[in-house]
């Protein structure tokens, strides 16, 4: 490996270590953590000393790298590293006026392609580079809703790469409706975030269908090098065409479902709607009866539930009796 590219990783590896607000990484810490990010990297046995950790903090700490604010602190006999600036991280530095140049023109580029449905996220984009890095004086002008405390969001390059470069991964998980954890296999595919958090999607090798792993329950994962990666066998464009949100539960299929909407909320409906497939059956003085053909899953039910009295579904009546279920069971809650 290139002495640069292992340099690169080697900050990388030890970013994410200093700004891990619920771990302390003592100097073996740094070491074991470094020497897995490499050796997942290459593929082959990493050996780093600490000589060379402490070099590398050196240089992240100096003008000529990152000006990063590692500081050292004293737990007993041992001392512990990480950042005084909670709020730092590389991703977060300013970028040198060439690159700067760069990124400008690179956005101006993208920029032509605004207004294509397959370029939607392009403005977003735009917008959050420019926030970021401060191509423009934004200010307080503009927010995103993000959710920066979810757990393990450092995972994210990690698992990209690792699906880019088709590997098998051996994933010990605990799901939020589980006491214990496991640890399988798992064919890694993509990562979607809904609802300000990220999920996993990939093929287990004990399920049929396709697994979701919420980012933030993975315990740990490895790198399973002598096993051999299963493709996907469907498009994810395919796999969510009948969804909102991101389960999919293996017993149901699409249903067309009628809702009746108040006219105090049919504006935002209609501006915003629930699904692709909305489309509007009859409209009313004071109601508007939408049709969508979907799955009725978790976020389905989470969704409509959220609209109050404003929303109504008609039909069908099996979704209907489910949704009277769900309010009864919260208003006995509050008696």
């Amino acid at each position: 490996m290139a002495t640069n590219k292992h340099a690169i990783i080697r900050y990388e590896a030890l970013d994410r270590c200093f700004s891990n607000k619920g771990r302390k990484f003592f100097i073996d810490d740094l070491i074991v953590y470094v020497s897995t990010a490499i050796e997942e990297y290459s593929g082959s046995k990493a050996s780093i000393s600490r000589r060379q950790i402490f070099k590398d903090m050196d240089f992240m700490r100096s003008e000529a790298g990152f000006r990063a604010p590692i500081e050292s602190y004293k737990e007993g006999k041992k001392t512990y590293y990480r950042y005084s600036d909670r709020n730092y991280s590389l991703a977060m530095q300013q970028i040198n006026p060439v690159e700067a140049d760069l990124l400008k023109t690179t956005l101006d580029m993208l920029g032509r392609f605004k207004g294509l449905p397959q370029f939607d996220f392009v403005q977003e984009l735009a917008l959050k580079l420019k926030k970021s890095f401060q191509l423009e004086d934004l200010g307080d002008c503009i927010f995103f809703d993000q959710n920066e405390y979810l757990k393990n969001l450092h995972l994210l390059g990690d698992l990209l790469k690792i699906i880019q470069n088709k590997q098998v991964l051996q994933v010990r998980y605990q799901s939020f409706n589980q006491d214990r954890e496991e640890s399988f296999l798992l064919h890694p595919y993509f990562l979607k975030q809904y609802n300000k958090r990220w999920f996993l999607f990939g093929q287990r090798e004990d399920f049929e269908n396709w697994s979701s792993l919420a980012l933030d329950r993975i315990i740990d994962f490895s790198i399973e090098h002598d096993e051999v990666y299963k493709p996907a066998s469907t498009h994810p464009d395919d796999y969510f065409e009948d969804l909102i949100g991101v389960s999919k539960p293996i017993e149901l299929t699409a249903q067309l479902i009628r809702i009746k909407i108040n006219k105090s909320l049919w504006p935002y409906i209609d501006s915003k709607p629930l699904h692709p497939s909305q489309k509007v059956i009859e409209k009313q003085k004071d109601y508007t009866i939408i049709q969508l053909d979907v799955i009725p899953n978790y976020e389905f039910y989470a969704q409509i539930l959220g609209f109050g009295p404003a929303v109504n579904v008609i039909h069908p009546e099996s979704v209907r009796l489910t949704m009277k279920e769900k309010l009864i069971a919260m208003l006995d809650n509050y008696s």
